[in-house]
């Protein structure tokens, strides 16, 4: 029985189509209101990369790649941070002046960037004591 084999180039090629496109599914049919069919769509796209990697037999991604996400995420959040930095306390000024309401999208997107960089300075404290 013959399997279909991908190239290490076609899996990344498909593994990046499918995210892209399951994320904004999610995003677009949630704006339009229907939010398990985005689920839906994103769920079948993320199983679409998972088998996307069973179809070759080569290594798909490697140490450049490594070496790429670690900084993509360092600059990810340095932009968050910086813009955290300057917009979250900007916005509570506002609030104290009364000319600014949170309402509860802009509460979830505080809280949530609060939790983001409070679990980068745990995992920091963690893995520096262990070094």
């Amino acid at each position: 029985m013959t399997h279909l084999l991908l190239s290490p180039t076609g899996v990344r090629r498909l593994f990046g189509l499918a995210v892209v496109l399951g994320g904004l599914a999610l995003a677009g049919f949630t704006v339009v209101g229907r939010p398990l069919v985005g689920v839906g769509a994103y769920g079948l796209a993320m199983i679409a990369t998972a088998v996307s990697l069973l179809r070759t037999d080569s290594p798909v991604f490697d140490e450049r790649d490594e070496t790429t996400s670690k900084e993509a995420a360092s600059r990810t959040l340095t932009v968050f941070g910086l813009a955290s930095a300057v917009v979250f306390p900007a916005l509570t000024v506002a609030w104290g002046l009364d000319l600014f309401e949170w309402q509860p999208w802009s509460s979830a997107i505080a809280l949530f960037v609060a939790v983001l960089f409070l679990t980068y300075g745990a995992f920091v404290v963690v893995i520096g004591q262990r070094r």
